[in-house]
């Protein structure tokens, strides 16, 4: 098991209004020592560097439910940043400043699965507790990135503001990095929902029942007989659900 200190990084807030956010995908064995170290330990260090420095807007610990056999990270540690400036300067990260404690003094062991850098197109902020992040690799980026931002953007607005389906919350990301022709995924949508059951919920699809209702009732109201193309070639590739652990405020 590889230990890495969160000297190394900060971590973000995958709903949030930042322009940038940077995710670790973490594999940890002890789930319930890590989440009380976050909980009890890192949550202050992160909200100091939050409130006293310039470089971040937040950070967050999300758990996946639940871990898989393909995909065997089982948490996320993210950081948000206005600009890539921000996230590439050196950090506001002081421990001992925050707690009083150094950080090498806390034990806490985690395997890095993969890191990924985002930026946030497009969001409708909300309250929320879970998440459906739903990654995929559009045909066209640049054409899908404008079928989210222009069209799917003001229905989301609708739904969310009608409390429709149970989600709460709503935004679009593309990857910066790394970026390579043989990467999986390229982008993603994330839906907020207030409890367990709104996530798994908005899976159930319904034999003899129009599933669709709300979304097409919605999309008329918004954009009458307007249409507009995707440009995906996996549709949703993964979905998982995350749960929220811990974030700065």
């Amino acid at each position: 098991m590889k230990k890495l200190f969160l000297g190394l990084f900060l971590s973000f807030a995958l709903l949030s209004n930042a322009q940038i956010s940077h995710y670790w995908y973490l594999k940890v064995d002890d789930g319930e020592k890590f989440e009380s170290v976050m909980k009890d330990y890192f949550l202050k260090v992160a909200q100091h560097a939050v409130d006293n420095g310039e470089t971040f807007t937040g950070w967050s610990v999300w758990r996946k439910n639940w871990r898989t056999e393909t995909h065997k990270y089982n948490y996320i540690i993210a950081v948000s940043c206005k600009s890539i400036e921000d996230l590439t300067s050196p950090w506001d990260w002081d421990p001992i400043g925050a707690t009083g404690v150094a950080q090498k003094y806390i034990d806490v062991d985690w395997e890095v699965f993969r890191r990924d850098t985002y930026r946030v197109d497009s969001f409708v902020p909300g309250s929320f507790e879970y998440i459906v992040v739903n990654y995929s690799k559009p045909d066209d980026l640049g054409k899908q990135l404008a079928y989210e931002v222009d069209y799917i953007t003001p229905v989301m607005k609708e739904l969310i503001s009608k409390n429709t389906s149970g989600r709460s919350g709503w935004n679009v990301q593309h990857k910066l990095y790394p970026s390579s022709s043989n990467e999986k995924y390229t982008m993603m949508t994330v839906d907020g929902y207030p409890s367990w059951t709104d996530a798994v919920k908005s899976f159930d699809f319904q034999y003899g029942v129009n599933n669709y209702a709300a979304w097409n009732k919605a999309i008329k109201k918004v954009h009458g007989n307007k249409t507009m193309a995707p440009s995906t070639n996996n549709a949703f590739g993964y979905r998982p659900i995350y749960k929220r652990i811990v974030s700065t405020n």
